[in-house]
C-alpha cells in the first residue's frame, strides 16, 4: 500500500460509515464492519451481532467463512491508491436476510474514492504552493538584475540549488547559435563558446524544438545516450526551454544529482516553472541593455554613461574615494572615413571599443570599468577608486594597443596608422561635480590633440 494512504487512513474511512446500514438491519441479524488490512477492527461493532471473539475467527481472505453460529463475508476494499481495508459482513446462524455485502462495499468504497481524490488534489495544491514559493523567491532575486551575465548566472545559480546539481549550464540563442552564457561544475570552461542550433545534441533538439527533454539514465538512453556513454559519471539530465510567447531564447540544463538520483517529472515541472520566470527576466535585460547600449560597438551609450556617472560621484562621496575619466577620439577620423568609406570606419570603430573594453579592466573586486561611446568617434571610461595616475597608465595601455594593432585602411591616415588621443581628469582633484569632470576631461584630450596627437594629457 502507498506510504500516503497508510498515513492518512483515517481521512480515507469513515469508522461510523456503516453505522445507518447496521441500525436499518438490526432486528435481521445481520451487520457490517470494517476492518484494518492487518485484520484489527476499525469501525464499531454491531450492538445487535453477539460475540467479538467472530472477529478472530475471521481471516484475511475474500468470500464466505462459516461457523456454529453464524457467517462471515468479506470483500477487500481497493481504490486507486491500491488496497485499503477489508469489508465484512457478520451474518448470525438465523439470519434469512439476503446479502447485502456488495452493497456496503459500494457505499464505502465511493466515499473512500472521493476522499482519496480529495486528498491528492490536496496535497497536489500543497505541493504546487511549495514549488510556486520556490520559484517566486528565485524571481524575486531575478527580476531585480538588469544585465544579461548577471541575469544568466542567477538564473543558472537558482536551478542549480533548487534541483541540487553540481553541473549546470545556461545557453542563450543568438543568430544561428547556441552560446553558453553560464555554467556550473565541469562546464565552466565552456563559457562563451558555442555550438550550431542544428546540432545533433540535447541542447540544440531543445532549442529547434522548444521542448522539454527528460533523460533518467543517459549511459542507456535510445536517442540522446548515444553521445554521454563515453562520459565518465554520466547519470541523468533534466533540459528545458527558454522562451517566451513560443521564441525560444536559451535552454537551461542541469544533470547529475548530488544524490545519484534521477530527476523525475516533478523535477521537470519545477525547473520548467523557473524556465518561464527566467525567459521573462532574459528578455527584459536584453530589452534594457538595447536601450543602453550602443548597437554598433555594445558599448553603453551616453544615456546610461551620465547616468552612471552621477550614481559613481555620489559613491565617491560617501566613500571619500576617487573617481577617474578618460575621454579620447580617434585621429583624424573624418579622413579615415572619407577615404576608406562608412563600412571600414564602422569595422574600425568596433576594433577601437574592443580593445578599449579589453585593456580598461583593473584587478581586484571593486566594479568593472564603464566603457561607453560619447558619440561619433569619440569613448568615455570611469574607473571607480582609481587616481589620476593609474588611470594615465590604462590610458596609455589602451593608445598603445591600438596604435600597434592593424586595421584596414590605418595606412591611409596622415600618421600611416590609426591612433588615439586621450585625456585623463580625476574627481575630486580636477573637478567635484559631473559635468566639471567631463569639460576637465575635454579638456586634456584637446591638450593632446594640439601636442601633436597620438598621446594622453592629464586634466590641470
Amino acid at each position: 500500500m502507498p506510504p500516503q494512504v497508510e498515513t492518512h487512513l483515517e481521512l480515507l474511512l469513515e469508522p461510523t460509515l456503516l453505522a445507518g446500514l447496521n441500525a436499518a438491519f438490526s432486528q435481521l441479524g445481520v451487520g457490517w464492519i470494517l476492518r484494518q488490512m492487518d485484520g484489527q477492527l476499525y469501525s464499531p461493532w454491531p450492538e445487535h451481532i453477539p460475540g467479538r471473539d467472530w472477529l478472530a475467527q475471521v481471516s484475511l481472505l475474500e468470500g464466505t467463512h462459516r461457523w456454529d453460529n453464524g457467517e462471515a463475508r468479506q470483500k477487500l476494499l481497493e481504490i486507486d491508491a491500491g488496497p485499503l481495508a477489508w469489508v465484512c459482513e457478520l451474518r448470525t446462524a438465523k439470519c434469512k436476510a439476503p446479502s447485502l455485502i456488495e452493497h456496503a462495499h459500494d457505499i464505502v468504497k465511493r466515499e473512500s474514492s472521493l476522499r482519496y481524490e480529495l486528498q491528492s488534489t490536496l496535497e497536489e495544491l500543497i505541493s504546487k504552493y511549495e514549488e510556486l514559493t520556490v520559484v517566486y523567491d528565485s524571481a524575486e532575486t531575478i527580476v531585480s538584475i538588469t544585465d544579461l551575465d548577471g541575469v544568466a548566472q542567477k538564473i543558472l545559480n537558482e536551478a542549480a540549488d533548487l534541483l541540487d546539481v553540481d553541473h549546470a549550464s545556461l545557453m542563450l540563442v543568438e543568430k544561428d547559435r547556441l552560446v553558453v552564457k553560464a555554467a556550473r561544475g565541469a562546464r565552466c570552461d565552456l563559457i562563451n563558446t558555442s555550438l550550431p542550433l542544428d546540432a545533433d545534441q540535447i541542447s540544440g533538439h531543445v532549442a529547434r524544438e522548444g521542448k522539454p527533454v527528460l533523460v533518467e539514465d543517459l549511459t542507456t538512453d535510445p536517442v540522446f545516450g548515444r553521445g554521454a556513454r563515453d562520459q565518465e559519471g554520466a547519470r541523468s539530465l533534466a533540459s528545458v526551454p527558454l522562451q517566451v510567447r513560443g521564441q525560444v531564447l536559451g535552454v537551461l540544463n542541469v544533470n547529475h544529482k548530488r544524490s545519484g538520483d534521477p530527476f523525475n517529472s516533478g523535477d521537470l515541472k519545477l525547473l520548467m516553472a523557473l524556465a518561464s520566470l527566467a525567459a521573462i527576466s532574459i528578455q527584459n535585460a536584453r530589452t534594457y541593455q538595447n536601450a543602453i547600449t550602443d548597437r554598433l560597438t555594445n558599448l553603453y551609450n551616453y544615456g546610461y554613461f551620465r547616468e552612471q556617472l552621477d550614481r559613481f560621484l555620489e559613491k565617491a562621496r560617501e566613500e571619500k574615494s576617487t573617481v577617474s575619466m578618460i575621454m579620447f577620439d580617434i585621429d583624424h577620423f573624418k579622413n579615415f572615413n572619407d577615404v576608406n568609406g562608412h563600412d571600414l570606419a564602422n569595422v574600425a570603430l568596433v576594433g577601437v571599443a574592443s580593445l578599449c573594453v579589453a585593456n580598461s579592466r583593473q584587478q581586484g573586486d571593486r566594479m568593472p570599468d564603464l566603457v561607453a561611446r560619447y558619440g561619433g568617434e569619440e569613448f568615455m571610461i570611469l574607473l571607480q577608486g582609481i587616481c589620476k595616475t593609474d588611470a594615465y597608465l590604462t590610458a596609455e595601455r589602451i593608445r598603445k594597443q591600438v596604435e600597434n594593432t592593424h586595421y584596414e585602411g590605418g595606412q591611409n591616415q596622415p600618421m600611416g596608422k590609426l591612433t588615439i588621443s586621450m585625456g585623463v581628469a580625476n574627481f575630486p582633484e580636477d573637478a567635484d561635480y559631473a559635468e566639471g569632470l567631463i569639460k576637465q576631461a575635454d579638456q586634456a584630450l584637446y591638450k593632446a590633440k594640439r601636442g601633436g596627437r597620438n598621446n594622453v594629457q592629464l586634466a590641470g
